[in-house]
């Protein structure tokens, strides 16, 4: 999902920033307009289009039950569908130059249960029933009045975006809290045996039962699983965020092809190798702001076994 690396729980305010910029973007065209809610309240909605979207968000303030959700949604949904039919809200929504309402969005972070979308039709057929049998009062909603739900989803290009350019306090967290054992059959034995000579030739004189040197293979070959699931993850959810990392990193390996390669000094295999892991971590930090600060220690040391896994990165024995 979209919202998996989202560093800090969301709430109303967090999620209607977060639905505010996306609709900004997504329906810049269409010349979005946000309603604040002062000076006479926010109408029932969050803000319209001119082409006669208005949108509504909700985000529940504490972990539910699917159950404790749907009932939430379900509730947040017909209070604002009583709103926008009212004759207060009704005056509201004309004075502010709303256009005859064709679309109603409820904009949630995610649903679980199917419930939420028979409820949106069972409440969109009362709208219509109620426009049906008194078409004047109702002119303001169209004959083809829909209800559509939205989740963070349906606008993950445009999150990204946001995330990418600091337009939101929001960071991403790649750390990895609940940490497992490797299953070794996702790294191929080449690979495991990259990430052991490299990290021998990086320590030292070593006994290859050493607990040491296990540990540290150990954490390697996690690293390398991990930061392979990591970069897919991005790739599909974020996109433009992932060809950063991409980027820097293609660009930074040749760097660690040069310096590896042209050391022709056991001796100095782990200052080159230290000197790396501090400078490659300086530069995820200028370049990928939007990460907290445990993400990029993750991402460094993803990555670094990537190097250590492949060809990339060599030391003298």
């Amino acid at each position: 999902m979209i919202l998996d690396f989202f560093d800090s729980k969301l709430n109303g305010d967090s999620w209607e920033e977060i639905c505010q910029s996306c609709y900004r973007m997504k329906y810049r065209d269409q010349h979005y307009t946000e309603i604040p809610a002062v000076h006479g309240g926010d109408a029932g909605i969050e803000g319209f289009t001119r082409t006669g979207i208005v949108n509504q968000c909700y985000c529940a303030e504490r972990d539910f039950s699917e159950n404790e959700l749907y009932e939430h949604q379900r509730d947040k949904m017909t209070d604002d569908i009583n709103k926008l039919i009212s004759s207060k809200y009704r005056d509201r929504l004309i004075k502010l130059g709303v256009p005859v309402i064709k679309e109603w969005h409820f904009v949630i972070p995610f649903y679980k249960d199917a419930r939420i979308i028979q409820h949106a039709e069972t409440k969109r057929q009362e709208v219509l029933k109620k426009k049906k049998d008194e078409p004047a009062r109702y002119d303001y909603i169209d004959e083809s009045f829909v209800i559509v739900i939205k989740q963070a989803e349906d606008f993950s290009l445009e999150i990204a975006r946001i995330i990418r350019n600091s337009l939101t306090d929001t960071k991403l967290n790649l750390a990895v809290r609940d940490v497992k054992l490797p299953n070794w059959e996702e790294c191929d034995s080449q690979k495991v045996e990259n990430i052991t000579r490299k990290v021998k030739a990086v320590i030292g004189d070593i006994n290859d039962d050493d607990d040491d040197l296990n540990i540290i293979v150990n954490m390697y070959v996690e690293s390398y699983i991990k930061g392979m699931e990591i970069l897919r993850m991005l790739r599909v959810s974020y996109t433009e965020i992932y060809e950063d990392i991409y980027g820097l990193e293609q660009a930074y390996k040749k760097q660690v092809i040069i310096k590896t390669r042209m050391n022709n000094q056991q001796s100095m295999n782990s200052i080159i190798f230290n000197e790396i892991l501090e400078d490659f971590e300086k530069q995820l930090r200028d370049a990928c702001k939007y990460f907290t600060a445990e993400s990029i220690i993750e991402l460094k040391t993803d990555i670094i076994s990537m190097w250590l896994a492949d060809c990339s990165m060599q030391f003298r024995k």
